[in-house]
């Protein structure tokens, strides 16, 4: 699962080239970095709080936090019955992705590092305004059009969100179960949270028009949103 979620094309370049190098990359070493701790913590935390073996522990924060940080879909248990922490916790999972060019949905790593850079570059700016900062991301200084891009991206994404959840209310779900099936329908993840979407139980009870509902909202988190928004865009049939 962890494979599927690194960026396919480092693969073939590492056996063209037969050299390492190429895997010294940020988003790479931040997604296996944030997949290590991730699962290290909920682990521990599960060891402490759950009569639950150290190694049992990490086997199944290890399995749940990986598939659904790569969204794979799979569940090892039901992480919703370990209690509100790891509800929120896996609900947070649900957004990051893995690295882009890779086989996972969701927001993306590389997204979350760039954020962290300009909010970086702000703090800078705040503190000394008359400085000039220039924050790189994999040594190239991130662009006006890469701020853009990111905010374009995110707002989009959580305005799909919201309106799939919506959406799915007014079909007579509860708010976490439909707050979650649009999260996870976007992010591909597989499983939501809950009795009736969790690792437990399945889609199959939902309303049809649910079911349409969360078809639109795979589709459009598979093509990452922008690819399917610039259709309705006047300017895109214009010239």
């Amino acid at each position: 699962m962890a494979a599927g979620g690194l960026p396919l094309l480092m693969f073939v370049q590492t056996i063209q080239q037969r050299d390492l190098q190429v895997w010294n990359d940020a988003q790479v070493k931040g997604f296996l970095f944030f997949l290590t701790f991730v699962s290290c913590f909920i682990g521990f935390w599960l060891w402490q709080t759950r009569d639950i073996e150290l190694l049992d522990a990490l086997r199944l924060s290890s399995f749940n936090v990986v598939s659904v940080v790569t969204t794979t879909g799979y569940g090892l248990t039901d992480y919703g019955a370990w209690g509100a922490f790891a509800n929120i916790a896996f609900l947070f999972l649900m957004f990051v992705g893995s690295c882009s060019g890779s086989t996972s949905g969701g927001i993306k790593i590389f997204r979350f590092q760039i954020a962290g850079a300009i909010m970086r570059e702000q703090l800078k700016q705040q503190c000394h305004p008359n400085g000039i900062f220039r924050e790189r991301y994999n040594n190239r200084i991130i662009s006006e059009d890469i701020v853009r891009s990111l905010i374009t991206f995110m707002l989009l994404f959580m305005m799909v969100i919201v309106g799939l959840s919506v959406i799915l209310v007014l079909t007579g779900l509860d708010p976490m179960t439909s707050f979650t099936g649009a999260i996870t329908a976007v992010t591909n993840v597989g499983p939501g949270l809950g009795p009736i979407i969790g690792p437990a139980g399945n889609f199959s009870t939902l309303p049809d028009v649910a079911k349409w509902a969360l078809s639109l909202g795979m589709l459009l988190g598979r093509l990452e949103i922008l690819t399917v928004a610039v259709l309705f865009h006047p300017s895109f049939w214009k010239y």
